[in-house]
């Protein structure tokens, strides 16, 4: 079944394309910046900006791809893809993040002249592009992504910021140990923020139980929702996709038609919809005299 992305998908992919190009364009520039100026700062910021154009392909391509229906080879369509992208970015802005809060620390011990003038030019032209797409993007804010997109966005100008401020100190001041004091802070910033990317999309890929599901109270739901269950096992609850969680197990009822428990299920399977957030729900009867699990193939 293709799912409904809302009456705008056509513009959120034009608002998603300008943003990459803005995005990739000044991150390059930035990185450019960043060596003729020795600002390990500006470096650590066109990191991130990569990090952001990294992101808002990732919400095109998901864009793009969940318009493609589920085939016999690919049940659940192609809602993996995103994640398992976002867990090989985060692997790789990781590395790099690291190398360069390590070659800042270096910086402490020998310090380098830095070129502030560059940095504040770079740092204002950030802020324009970032702004811009952020505005861009704000046209279709319904969509979840777009708006951790534009989360992302705003993490920049925060960081164009602190640029900014570098650049004024050493500019003025001739301070050059703020370039590589403000690299590590952005660089550790930028850390914590990939890192929870990549907790949540190992999460995924694992089939982990999705954060904020406590399955011992999804267990005590099912059991306490009717009389007619006696007891459940085999539960499992998953994520298919982005925000798309999965619930199955094996509900032990009395011995009866299966036709008599059809009210029961349609009002849990409700249930479980509205207290936890469950959209995919296999629920599969087996009377109290019956055998299944590691014992089915005992009969």
């Amino acid at each position: 079944m293709a799912h409904n992305h809302g009456p705008d998908v056509a513009g959120q992919k034009r608002s998603l394309l300008l943003s990459i190009g803005l995005n990739l364009g000044f991150a390059i520039l930035e990185a450019a910046g960043g060596f003729v100026a020795n600002s390990l700062a500006l470096l650590s910021t066109g990191l991130h900006d990569f990090s952001d154009a990294a992101a808002l392909a990732l919400s095109y391509l998901g864009l793009r791809l969940a318009q493609q229906k589920p085939s016999a080879r690919r049940t659940f369509g192609f809602r993996k893809v995103r994640i398992l992208v976002a867990f090989a970015n985060a692997l790789v802005l990781i590395a790099l993040t690291v190398l360069v809060v390590r070659s800042a620390i270096v910086r402490l011990a020998h310090p380098e002249p830095v070129r502030g003038t560059i940095l504040i030019v770079i740092a204002i032209g950030s802020m324009l592009v970032n702004g811009t797409a952020v505005l861009s993007l704000r046209r279709h804010r319904e969509s979840l992504s777009i708006r951790a997109a534009m989360w992302h966005l705003l993490d920049d100008v925060l960081g164009s910021v602190a640029v900014l401020v570098s650049g004024i100190i050493i500019r003025f001041t001739g301070w050059t140990l703020i370039d590589p004091i403000l690299s590590i802070l952005l660089g550790c910033f930028l850390i914590f923020g990939i890192w929870r990317v990549f907790r949540e999309a190992f999460r995924i890929l694992i089939d982990a139980t999705p954060e904020g599901i406590d399955l011992a109270v999804v267990g005590a739901f099912v059991r306490g929702f009717d009389r007619s269950i006696l007891d459940l096992h085999d539960l499992h609850v998953w994520t298919i996709g982005e925000g798309e969680h999965a619930m199955m197990c094996h509900l032990v009822v009395a011995d009866d038609r299966v036709s008599a428990f059809y009210p029961v299920l349609n009002r849990l399977e409700c249930g479980l919809r509205e207290r936890f957030g469950l959209t995919h729900v296999t629920l599969e009867l087996e009377c109290s005299e019956c055998k299944s699990g590691a014992n089915v193939c005992s009969i």
